[in-house]
């Protein structure tokens, strides 16, 4: 049996409902009333093909289609149903909906696995709301911990505790919930890629490599406040134009870079005051460095502190930088790869071997299984903003990818 390219698209546009700005792109953060109504109509879909539900006190969601053998590891799919601020409606939930359509398509043909397959979609993949990335997976896998989400806050000073503990969701219980890490036999994550490389050779789907990690800093500039027609070019302390500065030394480094695959992002900058006529005395910024190489990612940090150095002294200004993670990179399991590769072979499916500059929850879950990823094409590589689009034929080829490979896995 082959996907269903149309119930795909039918699933992708019912939960694209559940939306804070409709019209202006998909807006559904984490732990907010989109996110739990958008929970809600997943559990429904789960729940009318049959999988037994089991949730934990972040908002994982986990669908059991129950194996011959229950008791023997289970194999894991899915990907996240959270969202950026105006972003696209494909991200994340391309890979939730596939998985559950590979189940839809097992009961169908009247299949049942040797080892239970589990359609998860892990809570808060997107940092935007509070600052950390993949709250749900690096719970499961063991690399945050309660005070964690006592510790990181979004704008309004709210902790994820707090925010978890009003909304009923007994954060209280993350010791019990995550005292032992799962036994996973294997996992596999259909996401698009949010490149346009596939798009460019033609292809409709691609086989993940590995996947970068970020190190994501904070970097805080002091100069001297003052009147913009007042002081001169020469006795300037200006906190902004040592901060672009440092934008583009970093821009500069990573081009330079020998790595294989890797980034530099200054995304986001706040400057005090915020005002047209005053030389800021202050500016905040972050920096998001990416590679496929955990040396190459350190040996880029190390340049751009000297060059924050030299930068800062030569315009008289201070600087504080914080590291706020440096998570490490992942090569997906060549197992699994390599069951991707005689499943495309069968299907006389076109693949094309890649590497993911985006970091995902398969980066975390490699943590505790053999973990691995298949992508597909979105148009000009549009991600993260309401112009994301898909073909869905690609998504149906991905799917039928992602089925024959949970078919292998589930019978090891």
């Amino acid at each position: 049996m082959k996907a269903d390219a149309a119930q795909l698209n039918d699933w992708l546009m019912r939960i694209d409902t559940f939306n804070a700005t409709p019209g202006e792109g998909t807006t559904r953060a984490v732990y907010t009333k989109e996110f739990y109504r958008a929970r809600e109509y997943l559990k429904k879909e789960m729940q009318d093909l049959g999988l037994e539900i089991h949730e934990d006190c972040v908002g994982n969601i986990y669908g059991e289609y129950k194996g011959c053998h229950p008791e023997h590891p289970p194999v894991w799919t899915g990907s996240h149903i959270d969202t950026v601020p105006h972003g696209g409606r494909y991200d994340g939930m391309a890979g939730v909906f596939a998985a559950l359509e590979v189940i839809r398509m097992m009961k169908s043909d009247g299949y049942q696995p040797k080892r239970s397959i589990f359609v998860n979609a892990y809570a808060g993949e997107e940092m935007s709301r509070f600052g950390m990335c993949c709250i749900g997976s690096r719970a499961i896998v063991g690399r945050i911990h309660q005070q964690d989400l006592k510790d990181a806050r979004n704008m309004a000073g709210e902790s994820i505790f707090d925010v978890l503990s009003h909304d009923g969701f007994e954060p209280e219980r993350f010791n019990r919930d995550f005292s032992t890490k799962p036994r996973v036999h294997a996992s596999l994550e259909l996401h698009i890629e949010q490149n346009r490389i596939l798009q460019d050779k033609g292809i409709s789907v691609g086989i993940v490599t590995g996947i970068c990690a970020p190190t994501n800093l904070r970097c805080e500039i002091h100069g001297i406040q003052s009147h913009a027609g007042g002081t001169s070019m020469e006795d300037r302390r200006d906190a902004f134009m040592a901060s672009a500065e440092i934008a583009l030394a970093l821009e500069h480094l990573a081009k330079a870079s020998d790595s294989e695959y890797i980034t530099g992002t200054v995304g986001a900058m706040k400057l005090d005051p915020d005002a047209a006529n005053v030389i800021p005395g202050q500016a905040n910024f972050s920096i998001d460095i990416r590679s496929i190489s955990a040396q190459d990612k350190d040996d880029l940090v190390e340049a751009l502190q000297e060059k924050i150095d030299e930068i800062t002294r030569n315009r008289g200004v201070t600087y504080q930088l914080e590291q706020l993670n440096n998570d490490t990179p992942y090569i997906c399991s060549p197992r699994i790869r390599e069951l991707l590769h005689e499943s495309a072979k069968e299907l006389e499916l076109p693949v094309l071997d890649m590497i993911s500059g985006a970091y995902h929850d398969s980066l975390m879950l490699g943590d505790i299984t053999d973990a691995a990823m298949i992508f597909i094409p979105c148009k000009d590589g549009i991600s993260h903003d309401r112009k994301e689009s898909i073909d869905m034929d690609d998504l149906a080829k991905g799917t039928d990818l992602l089925a024959a490979t949970l078919r292998r896995l589930s019978e090891e």
